[in-house]
Formats: C-alpha cells, sequence, structure tokens
C-alpha cells in the first residue's frame, strides 16, 4: 500500500510507507524545525539533516537500523557502571551466604540419609528379633556358666589386742571370713582365682555349684598378675570353657557371675569398655580388660564370659570401694599362660632382657604414626645381661617384639614381662639409622625387682 503526501504547512513531513515481508518503512521529507530536525518512531529517536532521503529499517527494542550507517542508541556510561557493580555485589552475596548454605545443605542432606538408612535397618532389625528368643539367649549363657563358678570362703587372724594370764602377754584373735569368686578350669578341681582373694588365709573353703563345701589347697599364685591356683579334691567338675580375650572386641555383651556381698551365683551383664587398660598403683605387666558390668566385692576372682559362655577375663578390681560402672579384668589370654605354669611348677618365671629404657622423643619417632613410638635402650644391666649376649647396644630403638609393634616403653615391659624366661623373643630395632633384626633368650626376672 502506497500512502499519498499530504503537506500540512511549513516544515511537515511526508511519509511514505511500504508494507512487505520485513516491515520496511521508508521516510522522506523535511522537518519543521531546520536547525533540530527530528523524527520520533515508537520508541526510538533519530536526528537528521534536513530534507534528508532516509531509508531505515525498523527493529524490535527501538532502533533504528540504518542502511548508511547503522546507528544504535547507547547506553550511559555511568549507568552501565552501575549495573556492573550491583551485579558483582548480588554474585558476592550469593557466594558469601547462599552457596555455602546450598553446600550445607547438601552434605546434612547425605549425612540425614545416613542416619535414616541406619534407623531403618535398626528398626527392621528389632521388628525382627523376639525379646523371647534374647532373654533365652542370656538364660543359656547363665546355665552354662553356672556350674563352673564357685564361691570362695577365707579364714584368716585377726587380732584383737594383748591380755594377761598368769603374768604373760598372751594376744588374742579372732578369725575373720573373707570372701571371693572364683572359675574350675579342669574336671579335676582345679580353681583359677585371685591372689589377693586368698592372701593371708589359714583356712580356704571352696563351695561348688551342686551345694559341696570343699576344703581347698594352694597350688601357686602370681603377684604381677593377681592370680592364683587352687586345688579341690573332687573330680567330674564342670570347667569353664577358655576364650580368646584378643578376640573379644570393644562394645560386645559380657557377663560376670560371681558371690558379689556373698551372694553366690550372682549374674550381671554389660559390654566390653575398652582392652589394655593401666590401673593405678598396679604392676607393670597388667594389662585389664575394661567394662561396665556390675562388679563388686565379693566378684574377684570371677569368670568374665562372652556370649558363648566362654572365659574371657578374671574380674580383679574396680573403681572405688563399690560399682561405679567402670570393672577391670586380667585377659583370659594371660590368665590361661598363667594358670598352666602355677599348675606345672606353682610359679611364673618371668622373662628379664637386662635393660634400662627410656621414652622415645618426637624427632626421633619412626615415621609419620605417632601412636607407634618404641622404646629406647638407655642402658645395660651388665655384660652378661640377656640383652647384652644378644649384642643389644646403648641407643638402640626396639620397635617391634614378635612382630607386635611397641606402643611405648610400658607396653614393650609387659611384652617382656608376659614372655616366659628362656624363651626367644625376636626383636626389631633401629640403629644409627639401620633396620636391624636381633633374636635375644630372655633371662630369669630377679626377685629383687618384684620387691616394693
Amino acid at each position: 500500500m502506497i500512502a499519498s503526501p499530504e503537506r500540512s504547512g511549513e516544515g511537515s513531513c511526508e511519509a511514505i510507507g511500504t508494507s512487505g515481508p520485513r516491515n520496511e518503512l521508508s521516510l522522506s521529507g523535511c522537518c519543521e524545525s531546520p536547525e533540530h530536525p527530528k523524527l520520533r518512531l515508537g520508541h526510538g529517536e533519530f536526528t537528521g539533516a534536513p530534507n534528508s532521503e532516509l531509508e531505515m529499517h525498523f527493529k524490535a527494542g527501538g532502533h533504528l537500523d540504518s542502511v548508511a550507517g547503522r546507528r544504535s542508541v547507547q547506553q550511559d556510561p555511568l549507568r552501565q557502571s552501575l549495573f556492573l557493580l550491583a551485579t558483582m555485589a548480588v554474585l558476592l552475596l550469593a557466594a558469601r551466604y547462599f552457596v555455602p548454605r546450598v553446600v550445607e545443605e547438601i552434605r546434612y542432606g547425605w549425612h540425614r540419609g545416613e542416619l535414616r538408612a541406619e534407623y531403618e535397618s535398626g528398626s527392621e532389625g528389632l521388628r525382627n528379633v523376639s525379646l523371647d528368643t534374647l532373654s533365652k539367649a542370656y538364660q543359656m549363657v547363665t546355665s552354662t556358666v553356672g556350674p563352673s563358678v564357685v564361691h570362695i570362703d577365707v579364714k584368716q587372724p585377726s587380732a584383737l589386742g594383748d591380755v594377761r594370764i598368769q603374768g604373760r602377754v598372751i594376744p588374742l584373735y579372732q578369725p575373720q571370713t573373707d570372701q571371693g569368686s572364683g572359675v574350675i578350669v579342669t574336671e579335676d578341681g582345679y580353681v583359677l582365682t585371685n591372689r589377693h582373694v586368698i592372701d593371708g588365709g589359714e583356712e580356704i573353703y571352696v563351695t561348688l555349684g551342686d551345694g559341696r563345701r570343699l576344703s581347698a589347697a594352694i597350688i601357686g599364685t602370681d603377684k604381677q598378675t593377681d592370680l592364683a591356683v587352687l586345688k579341690v579334691d573332687a573330680d567330674e567338675l564342670i570347667p569353664i570353657a577358655w576364650g580368646d580375650s584378643d578376640r573379644c572386641r570393644v562394645g560386645s555383651p559380657v557377663w560376670a557371675v560371681g558371690s558379689p556381698f556373698g551372694l553366690d551365683q550372682t549374674v550381671t551383664f554389660g559390654i566390653l569398655s575398652g582392652k589394655h587398660r593401666m590401673v593405678e598403683d598396679s604392676t607393670h605387666y597388667q594389662d585389664f580388660m575394661q567394662s561396665d558390668v556390675a562388679v563388686n566385692p565379693g566378684n574377684s576372682g570371677g569368670p568374665l564370659v562372652d556370649g558363648r559362655g566362654s572365659l574371657v577375663g578374671i574380674n580383679t578390681a574396680i573403681v572405688g570401694e563399690s560399682y561405679q560402672g567402670v570393672s577391670f579384668a586380667v585377659p583370659s589370654n594371660v590368665a590361661k599362660q598363667v594358670y598352666e605354669r602355677l599348675k606345672e611348677i606353682g610359679r611364673v618365671d618371668r622373662g628379664w632382657l637386662g635393660v634400662r629404657l627410656g621414652e622415645v622423643e618426637e624427632e626421633n619417632l619412626i615415621g609419620d604414626n605417632l601412636q607407634i613410638r618404641g622404646a629406647l635402650i638407655r642402658g645395660l644391666t651388665n655384660e652378661n645381661s640377656p640383652a647384652a649376649l644378644a649384642g643389644l647396644e646403648l641407643g638402640d630403638h626396639i620397635l617391634t617384639v614378635d612382630n607386635v609393634v611397641v606402643r611405648d616403653l610400658s607396653h614393650l615391659m609387659r611384652l617382656i614381662g608376659g614372655s616366659l624366661a628362656g624363651s626367644d623373643i625376636t626383636l626389631e630395632l633401629v640403629r644409627q639409622g639401620r633396620p636391624l633384626t636381633i633374636t635375644v633368650v630372655l633371662g630369669t626376672r630377679p626377685e629383687i625387682l618384684d620387691r616394693p
């Protein structure tokens, strides 16, 4: 379509519009002001010379695309700067507040998912567990262990004072009875208990699970582990099964059976709380297992058993004068070794290396594992000591004993003391930066070293 030109007076414009596929608009004419000719088109504005012929293409957004020069309306530089600053501020705020929250939500979402999975798994497991079955399992442990547990009465004199009879001063004593527990370890009447239960006793009586009360003889005692072996004249007894204390893991359920306060065949339950515990005022060779089983006076010498009813420890000590949730037991692997030596020869001849040991300084540690400190030889007892005869020297850094990593000085002393006199041990050590392996034949620990 072609529009006819119309003039409205001086300075009027004429427009010729052409309709086509590109919606083109051709304009020609003069503006009413020669000095400031302007043509307004929708969103845009074009300023040109008077009486100029223009051919323009109207673009979206208010731009005029000139065939001659293609000019665009440019934004204000200040406005552009403000826009960039605002954009950067938004990005910084997002990085400061929004992004960390998103990361945190993702992390906590993952953790919540794990907790939910554990919860659902545990709930499903509990739904499938019969409390009657669990209760029967506990009862079976008690039934298995009960016949092997004994009650021990120890009579020992207690001084009341002195009396004078016909000019003579005579001390008076009143028999005092101490009590404890023990466990049968053989069918023919060998009983394992704590040394402190029977120490100083004049008469010892053992009450069996069937009610028989028998006199007991002391076969041997070991001060270092506080263990003792008794013998009663009986046969066809039911011995307890030995368990492996090394395989008993922290968190495992354990039971204690004994005679707290004289209440025989008392059963308490708990979990194994820890291993390799050293107790204040104990000897160097103690290596206790810790549990939260209720153990009270009278429980000493009784068994600590696992879920199969196997012996994993001998209850020995508690924190305080009564139960406070922390109890200690001699590991069954240690107790079994001591029992066998006491039964055979009535004593335990402990190994002796013949060295003076020292802690290892931080800068001398081998590797990055601070838990593996080892122990340092500070000196040799004499030239005929087992260490000297084997070729150990001052400054040697001992790392392992029979492939067992030495955690620290006390651990090395327990490893040596837990070995029998005359046995061979293999030491891995470092001497002036060079690794060495040396075999040592242990001597017998001098009795003077065990005196207070």
